[in-house]
């Protein structure tokens, strides 16, 4: 594996946005653009682990989770900041000037500023285990979605695709949505993220509005059935409020729904250079709003039904808007606002990976131009190679989803190495990026970013959260095994 030379300061101004090839926007957009990154289709694994994990344990996976990104989201933007001043920085310079700009240091990269080449060769292929899983997902997520909606409204039937019992039918939708979703996404992978940003706003609003009709209706459910409804439901479910021996089905979804850290080079690079002291703000708010729409989301879901599917939308196939609203109508189908709500929250996963999936795929493209040899690449010129790199990031998920589609198995499958990418890396940065600039630069100033964060931004701080990060992947991993 080739590690990019990117050590040596350029003569472009990185200030520079027109220089640098940069569409800036600015805090609204960068906000949608960090939500969209968060609001993924992890988020709909949600009630189904919190269902078979318990609602006790995986409510503690949330809160712990949600408190571990807003850490390693800071340790990603001082890191960011960090890397900018090292490669900035001349041989004469006394301290590197640790600060964000427009030029992008994708995560492979900073590891290689930090930690050469053994650094830049384990984040990539964290990253890439970790984006193949997720864009996995959700060409698998969008099939089934569109699949479904079109067996309701034009086949007049009903399609889980991820049922053992699914229709011939059922499945050939099921491909032949995969093909459409195949043709859309690559045609989206293929565009600048700058070129997206009218589409991105949309996509945010329509996914909130998705999160608050799906909270909404589950709530409404929940008041018409009775707490004797839930409590019966709940006892029917052997160890409903913590269910060690499904440690892994919970752990797994709820950090994959948490992880975006690894898209902030992409997402904050356009942010304008006036407004890149927000970061911090912005992208904690992201998580914030997330994990709270995510934990509502999770926890109503596995209360309000009997048995929750591991996509959590489709529970919305039968939604009528009558008596609790699954019931059945007196004209034995959905009323019209039923019908509205069903399409809309179908269309959440499809609204969800059509923004998402191009996103995501940005990113490792990104990741794997760097590692692609340059015998390979200066023939291509630099924009075919770009648009080759995000090929090789898209295509090998859209054949998997149409190969293996057990969704629970792909969602942990991506949470762990999810994990290792939203938590373990950032706060491996931080120690290995301290201990670069104090050791380089001999001066304990010289790691000191605009966003470090007394006390929890020390090395020894980092050093012991790094610690606790890989005691919790060993409790996960072996709880694969059983325990």
């Amino acid at each position: 594996m080739e590690a990019p030379l990117i050590k040596s300061p350029s003569a472009i101004n990185p200030l520079d946005a027109d220089a640098m090839g940069v569409k800036t926007y600015g805090t609204v957009v960068a906000t949608a653009m960090t939500l969209n990154y968060m609001i993924g289709t992890g988020c709909f694994g949600l009630p189904y682990a919190f269902t078979v994990a318990g609602v006790g344990l995986t409510s503690t996976f949330m809160i712990l989770g949600w408190v571990a990104s807003l850490i390693t989201m800071n340790y990603t933007i001082e890191t960011m900041a960090r890397a900018e001043g090292v490669v900035a920085s001349s041989k004469s310079a006394a301290l590197p000037e640790n600060r964000l700009t427009y030029r992008k240091i994708d995560f492979s990269s900073i590891g290689e500023v930090f930690a050469g080449t053994y650094g830049y060769a384990m984040v990539q292929t964290v990253l890439i285990l970790y984006c193949l899983g997720s864009l996995w997902s959700y060409a698998s997520i969008f099939a089934s979605s569109v699949a479904s909606i079109f067996y309701t409204y034009v086949v007049g039937g009903s399609c889980d695709a991820y049922s053992t019992t699914a229709s011939s039918g059922c499945i050939e939708a099921y491909y032949g949505f995969m093909a459409v979703f195949a043709v859309v996404s690559i045609t989206l992978v293929l565009m600048d993220l700058g070129d997206q940003a009218g589409i991105q706003k949309f996509l945010a609003v329509y996914r909130i509005v998705v999160f608050v009709v799906m909270l909404v209706t589950l709530a409404i459910k929940l008041g018409v059935d009775g707490w004797d409804s839930v409590v019966d439901r709940l006892n029917n479910r052997p160890n409903w409020g913590m269910n060690i021996h499904n440690f892994s089905a919970g752990f797994g979804p709820t950090l994959l729904a948490l992880n975006c850290q690894y898209n902030m080079p992409d997402a904050l690079q356009p942010l304008h250079y006036t407004k890149k002291y927000q970061s911090r703000a912005i992208t904690y708010f992201a998580i914030t709003v997330s994990a709270a729409l995510y934990f509502l989301l999770g926890l109503l879901g596995a209360l309000a039904f009997d048995n929750v599917n591991p996509l959590a939308s489709l529970m919305w196939s039968d939604y009528t808007a009558c008596g609790n609203g699954w019931d059945k109508c007196s004209n034995g189908g959905a009323s019209w606002i039923g019908s509205i709500i069903h399409i809309m929250v179908l269309m959440g996963p499809v609204m969800n990976v059509t923004s998402t999936f191009p996103m995501v795929g940005l990113t490792v493209g990104g990741n794997i131009l760097t590692s692609l040899p340059k015998s390979f690449t200066a023939p291509l010129g630099p924009a075919r190679a770009v648009s080759v790199s995000r090929l090789i990031a898209a295509i090998p998920p859209l054949i998997l989803a149409a190969l293996f589609k057990k969704l629970d198995a792909i969602f942990t499958f991506a949470g762990y190495f999810g994990f290792a990418l939203g938590l373990i890396i950032p706060a491996w940065f931080q120690v290995v990026g301290i201990k670069y600039c104090r050791r380089v630069y001999n001066s304990d100033e010289a790691a000191t970013t605009s966003f470090s964060v007394p006390y929890m931004s020390s090395l020894g701080f980092a050093t012991g959260f790094l610690y606790l990060t890989f005691i919790l992947t060993a409790v996960a991993l072996f709880s694969l095994v059983g325990f």
